[in-house]
């Protein structure tokens, strides 16, 4: 604490303070007179015995001599009166109630702090206790969940400031973590034992006890950390009222009924817990292996008990690496288990807590705790647990004060990793099977009526993937087929091929039906290619195709041909993919499929401007842009923006010009991203062919802006290599060959071979005039 804090307290107090001003009264007079008599007494007693036994007088008085034996016998009954009756004074001069209590040493103030482990990464949060102290609170609560590092921040704040309290330190372990807590009446007779009265204080009741060790105290400056609470009513009869006492209280719940300040603790954040657990195993080891040091700080969740125990148990095998413990820790279903170190453990934290709740909290801890994802709202919880909503909000706020789950936002909720297997483990111990079951159930089914109702799902995406891959584990795959399509068709906005890929793959492997597996298989290679992974779009497009000439269906022929077609095409096979989409625009014109028809044309344009064949490309566009239905949609914007760069190898600009300005007048109306980004690409390379080249670089760089942004790797490239081709036809060499390159990069990442090897040579082609 600061020096000018304790001023300002001690301002605030009235009166000077110190050391052992409590209990003065008139009998501390008496004390002192007496102590003065006995003092000359034994004097006294010292020169007669001498003369008793032999010793000589002088003249005057030799005669008296045969007084000393009854003088020593007067002496000695008046010394023992004076001892007992000093006795029944009692330290502090006042009558003792107890004729046999032995002496106390006041002078000796007590200082009872344990020794404060190290304290590592909470530098900020020691300030907070420091502010509030310096803001006049005498009562500070640090509440936090169990192993968080609470009790070590209390004891490094009270050894930082024990100066300032002269008159002792108290510490009182509350066991609130046991099943037995510290009951309020023995810990003030442990407290007034401390502070030198244990020898009346052992009648009386909580409230007269209370009373007592607040009149002994009133007048000093005393530290008082109380470890461990249970609630309020256990802390409030202990706290010492006197404007020079400072109140320390740790806690695993949330007391905010008491006079003070309340600082709640969370797990530390990566990098300070990185560095707990460097102090902790040795700078040198840690530096040895960082990857395994950042593994452990992971599962650890930034529990400083959890790093202590993993710490420790490096210190305990000096031969092994981080590595070695973290591939042990990462199995989940062990992970509580080698947390453990002695008598110190992470699920006996947590289990004490747990104990302590109601039933009803119990219940929503476990299977709102057990939820497959990582953050999660009121309304799937509630789903969850089969309870009313009401009931399950008012139960996670309980959790949430006991520090159970955490709430980073008002409407959702969230454990941390060691909390939520600890949930999963209370939920396979006191649930049936089939009680796991029906919780999954309906949890999926709410998230199936989240997905028909229309609201956003996207809150709930990494939720819907957890839950699904929970499914497959539990071998629920009709249930988790049946949410797959629910969610698909709410995937419509450009950056969707990402998460999509994810949906398909966690039922892909499981399905065992052919008709569930080749829609499961298309879906896969569309989202590959709409990330520009050509390599792996072909190889599974190939996959699709095989099992639907399996499964003999026209209809899911069709699509997959059409598939093949799209792939074969990215990866720069034409004539393959050109008999590929053939076939699927016959196929589906035999089934009257009107909208896979404009699509397999619009896939048809695109091939043939591709292969610079406006001939070809311009008739089948324009019979797809006559099938157009209403309403407008995507769909419209790429046959009108294919038209456009059809004209444009025909060399018809003003035509290529204004269908590109309606292709983008379709973009802007459906906020496309995706479509957006390739009417920038054409409007770009009109303007190169215009020879606008500075408006050419701005399409392209915002094109470029987009598709990293979407994470669409093909139009990256493509906007790279676009820029690139803008920067040589201004001198900008040096940028040029930079864009290049990022191109390069960029279809090597994807797998695209042949346009590696286009820009490829136009880089070549940047640098062959400075060769010659």
């Amino acid at each position: 604490m600061p020096s000018q804090l304790w001023v300002s307290m001690a301002a605030r107090s009235g009166r000077r303070r110190g050391t052992g001003d409590a209990g003065r009264g008139p009998g501390r007079h008496v004390a002192l007179l007496l102590v003065t008599v006995s003092s000359l007494l034994s004097v006294v007693l010292a020169v007669v015995v001498n003369v008793a036994t032999g010793g000589d007088l002088p003249e005057p008085v030799a005669a008296y001599g045969w007084l000393a034996w009854p003088t020593v016998a007067v002496l000695t009954f008046t010394g023992v009166g004076l001892a007992l009756w000093q006795h029944r004074l009692g330290p502090g001069g006042e009558p003792s109630a107890s004729p046999v209590s032995p002496p106390r040493d006041d002078a000796v103030p007590p200082g009872e702090l344990p020794v404060a482990p190290r304290l590592v990464g909470r530098d900020v949060e020691l300030a907070a206790v420091e502010e509030l102290v310096g803001a006049g609170a005498q009562v500070v609560v640090i509440s936090a969940a169990g192993g968080t590092g609470k009790s070590a921040l209390a004891l490094a704040y009270a050894h930082g400031v024990r100066e300032h309290f002269p008159d002792g330190q108290l510490f009182v372990p509350l066991n609130g973590a046991s099943a037995a807590p510290t009951q309020p009446q023995d810990a003030l007779i442990r407290m007034l034992r401390a502070v030198g009265r244990d020898a009346q204080e052992r009648r009386g009741t909580i409230e007269e006890l209370s009373v007592r060790f607040r009149s002994v105290v009133a007048d000093r400056r005393l530290l008082v950390l109380l470890d461990d609470a249970v609630d309020a009513a256990q802390v409030l009869p202990l706290i010492p009222a006197g404007a020079g006492c400072l109140t320390l209280v740790t806690s695993r719940r949330l007391i905010a009924e008491l006079p003070g300040a309340v600082l709640t603790l969370d797990a530390l954040p990566p990098g300070q817990a990185l560095e707990l657990l460097t102090v902790t195993i040795g700078a040198d080891r840690a530096a040895a292996d960082p990857s395994g040091a950042r593994r452990l700080v992971e599962i650890c969740a930034g529990l400083p008990l959890a790093l202590r125990i993993v710490g420790a148990r490096l210190r305990a095998r000096p031969n092994w690496a981080p590595s070695a413990l973290a591939d042990r820790l990462a199995d989940e279903s062990r992970r509580l288990d080698e947390l453990r170190l002695g008598d110190r453990a992470i699920r006996s934290t947590f289990q004490s807590t747990y104990d302590e709740l109601r039933d009803v909290d119990r219940l929503v801890f476990r299977r709102a705790g057990a939820h497959p994802g990582v953050l999660f709202g009121v309304e799937s919880a509630a789903r969850r647990c089969g309870l009313d909503l009401p009931l399950v909000r008012a139960a996670l706020d309980r959790l949430v004060d006991a520090f159970l789950i955490e709430a980073p936002t008002p409407t959702s909720y969230r454990l941390h990793d060691l909390l939520r297997l600890f949930a999963g483990e209370m939920l396979d111990r006191t649930e049936t099977p089939d009680d796991r079951a029906a919780c999954l159930l309906r949890q999926v089914e709410w998230l199936r009526d989240l997905a028909a109702s229309g609201r956003d799902i996207s809150d709930e995406r990494e939720n819907i993937l957890a839950v699904l891959r929970t499914c497959v584990a539990e071998g629920l795959i009709d249930q988790a087929w049946t949410l797959v399509e629910a969610v698909h068709p709410l995937l419509t906005a450009a950056d969707d091929h990402v998460y999509r890929l994810q949906l398909w793959r966690s039922v892909a492997e499981a399905v065992v039906d052919d008709r569930r597996t080749v829609r499961a298989l298309r879906w896969i290679s569309h989202s590959h290619g709409l990330a520009g992974e050509v390599e792996r779009e072909l190889t599974t497009a190939r996959e699709a195709v095989s099992v639907a000439e399996r499964l003999g269906d026209p209809t899911e022929l069709a699509q997959t041909t059409r598939r093949l077609g799209e792939a074969l095409r990215a990866h720069g096979r034409s004539d393959e993919a050109e008999g590929q989409l053939l076939r699927a625009l016959r196929l589906f014109q035999r089934s009257h499929a009107v909208e896979e028809e404009i699509e397999v044309r619009s896939a048809l344009g695109v091939l043939y401007n591709t292969l610079r064949r406006p001939e070809r490309s311009i008739p089948t566009l324009e019979r797809a842009a006559a099938l157009l239905p209403a309403p407008e949609t995507a769909l419209h914007g790429y046959v009108v923006l294919g038209l456009a760069a059809g004209h444009k190898l025909a060399g018809h600009q003003a035509e290529a010009s204004a269908l590109t300005r309606r292709a983008f007048g379709i973009a802007d109306r459906l906020n496309d991203e995706f479509l957006r980004g390739y009417c920038l690409h054409e409007r770009g390379w009109l303007a190169v062919e215009d020879e606008r080249h500075r408006d050419a670089e701005e399409d392209f760089r915002t094109m470029l802006e987009i598709f990293l942004r979407i994470r669409h790797g093909a139009g990256v490239g493509a906007a790279y290599q676009a820029l690139g081709s803008a920067l040589v036809a201004q001198g900008r060499r040096d940028e040029a060959a930079q864009a290049f390159r990022a191109a390069i990069d960029e279809y090597e990442r994807l797998g695209n071979g042949k346009l590696a090897a286009e820009a490829g040579d136009s880089l070549s082609a940047l640098d062959s005039p400075r060769q010659t």
